[in-house]
């Protein structure tokens, strides 16, 4: 290939210097604020897309050159490095397994941090969420609860949008905790939220709006095995959402969640096998951690079926006895 532009782009594909496939690197000029957003907004767009790892490497890069740019306290540059950690973060925690979300953590700790710098209650709100949200998916419910209320209780300055997309996930964390009146108090909240905002302009980049609402509703509620409350309203959440790849993929597991909960194995088993196909052609790791919850709940399933299966068969078995019609004295 003799396309410069077309090595570089490969090189930032696979994570390395172009000098490793003969590209003369240029002289470093810094990123405009407007080239900044225009990358912030095409990993977003990639996201949406599905296109998972290409939005990483992008992501990663783009933190590496703001970093690189960034010599002094400059709030504007601050505030979009905040945001590269906040996309990073998120399509991190899509393609990556449960026991590395401490990858994902770290971008949303930076995040953090620049959010305490800026005084910026909206930065601190999200990163705060995602953290919790991270904590409660490696198994930590009450650290995790901790944040997300912290998110809701200490930051009485953040958008809307984040208010309420934190709130929406500490619903989430209640279905863990199995407390369902603390989830539907905080989906109510979330939902009468949802109003204010649009949320493709929103900071969380259209992850919090009615369809997100309605699809958290129906995942918890077929967790908990409320089969046809949960497909109503994921129904509904189909309705509402963007007809992209990455709702398409959410919404096809949370149905085989669903299905497999409310006792349809073979429908919901051949949405889990279709479900699989795309989440490993589309790398998001986190939505095929949750058909991998299916398998394990289907082969407990077997398990003590079988087990009761054979103490059944071990009673038809034995021997018969002789059974005598007492007479009455």
């Amino acid at each position: 290939m003799t396309d410069a532009q077309e090595l570089k782009r490969i090189a930032e594909l696979l994570g390395v210097e172009p000098e490793r496939l003969g590209v003369v690197s240029s002289v470093y000029l810094p990123l405009s604020i407007g080239q900044i957003d225009k990358a912030l907004a095409h990993i977003w767009a990639l996201i949406a897309k599905a296109r998972n790892y290409e939005a990483r490497v992008a992501g990663e890069k783009l933190i590496r050159d703001l970093r690189a740019q960034i010599t002094k306290e400059d709030a504007e540059l601050l505030l979009r490095l905040a945001r590269a950690h906040h996309v990073t973060g998120y399509v991190t925690s899509l393609n990556t397994h449960t026991n590395e979300v401490y990858k994902a953590v770290e971008h949303f700790e930076q995040m953090e941090s620049i959010g305490r710098i800026l005084h910026d209650d909206t930065l601190i709100n999200l990163a705060l969420t995602y953290q919790g949200d991270m904590l409660r998916r490696e198994g930590d419910i009450g650290e995790a609860i901790i944040r997300l209320e912290a998110a809701r209780d200490t930051t009485p300055l953040a958008d809307v949008a984040a208010r309420g997309n934190g709130i929406q996930l500490l619903g989430r964390a209640y279905v863990q905790k199995r407390d369902i009146d603390g989830f539907e108090r905080a989906l109510a909240e979330a939902e009468r939220l949802v109003d204010d905002i649009d949320p493709e302009q929103s900071s969380t980049n259209g992850l919090y709006c009615r369809g997100t609402v309605l699809e958290e509703y129906g995942r918890s509620y077929g967790t908990i095995g409320q089969m046809q409350k949960s497909l109503e309203y994921l129904d509904e959440a189909e309705k509402e959402l963007p007809s992209t790849m990455r709702w398409k993929i959410l919404l096809m597991t949370s149905r085989t969640v669903t299905l497999v909960r409310g006792g349809e194995y073979h429908t919901g088993g051949e949405l889990a096998i279709e479900s699989a196909q795309l989440c490993r052609a589309y790398g998001n790791i986190r939505c095929l951690e949750r058909v991998y919850g299916v398998q394990r709940y289907l082969e407990h399933l077997s398990r003590e079926t079988a087990k009761l299966s054979g103490d059944i068969r071990e009673a038809l078995d034995g021997p018969l006895g002789h059974w005598e019609v007492p007479t009455q004295g």
